[in-house]
């Protein structure tokens, strides 16, 4: 089944908690092995803040 129609798992959510304030959603994931698309719809479901680079205005 291809990645993106994988459900999330409780310790990736888990662990997006942990990495939203320590690194920038692009490093998320790549470290999640998820889209940037797929990683900030999650962290919008679960109300997750997220890292935004002030210069270029992404996540």
């Amino acid at each position: 089944m291809p990645r993106w129609k994988e459900g999330w798992t409780e310790e990736e959510v888990e662990k997006l908690r942990s990495l939203a304030a320590t690194m920038p959603l692009t490093l998320i994931a790549k470290d999640l092995d998820r889209t940037f698309g797929a990683v900030l719809a999650k962290a919008t479901d679960e109300k997750i803040k997220i890292i935004v680079h002030p210069r270029s205005g992404r996540a």
